[in-house]
């Protein structure tokens, strides 16, 4: 109990700072893998990843019990469909999903950078399987900076007693807060653990 106290504590410490991890549903939990462990960062047409998602919904609709009740045959059989469709070819019973992370976003994100690689090896997952697909147009909000140039004209009586007229030119600037239209992406990527 301490320590999941103590990584909670320290969760909530540190920030969420992965895109990943803001999406993320866990199912199942491992301890981290090493830094010297190969993660595999896999892409997939979003096609697949779409019918992969399909079929598991409707494994589970058809169900007359819930998912976490079905026995061994049942698992294996749904597993093995999730792997086929995510393009695994491990072996089924070796194989267990880690969490599932979805998210929309306007920001860009890069797969490949080393961030999702991280943070599959956080949750113990030795594949991270993605894809991607486009959602359309979305409204955000950006901040731009507006720059006012502004004269200022002053009359004052010089040591003579005659009116003089001085300038001062000032530029200044103003952070405001703009709405835009930008492309909106959804990313999904299943974490698998293999025994």
């Amino acid at each position: 109990m301490k320590t999941i106290l103590t990584i909670g504590v320290l969760g909530l410490l540190t920030g969420c700072t992965s895109v990943w991890q803001d999406g993320y549903q866990p199912y199942a939990s491992a301890p981290s893998l090493p830094a010297s462990t190969k993660v595999t960062v896999r892409e997939i047409p979003w096609e697949r990843m779409e019918a992969a998602l399909r079929e598991q919904e409707q494994l589970l609709a058809d169900s007359d019990v819930h998912w976490e009740e079905w026995d061994r045959d049942q698992r294996l059989d749904a597993n093995a469909k999730l792997l086929k469709a995510l393009q695994i070819t491990e072996d089924p019973e070796r194989v267990h999903l880690m969490g599932v992370s979805a998210f929309r976003t306007t920001d860009k994100v890069r797969p490949w950078d080393g961030e999702l690689e991280a943070f599959a090896r956080k949750k113990g997952a030795q594949y991270a399987i993605w894809a991607d697909r486009y959602m359309g147009k979305a409204e955000t909000i950006v901040t731009r900076t507006v720059w006012t140039d502004s004269t200022d004209y002053i009359t004052y009586e010089n040591q003579t007693g005659d009116d003089r007229r001085a300038s001062r030119q000032r530029t200044t600037s103003s952070d405001v807060p703009l709405v835009v239209e930008k492309d909106e992406t959804g990313f999904t990527a299943f974490f698998l653990r293999v025994d």
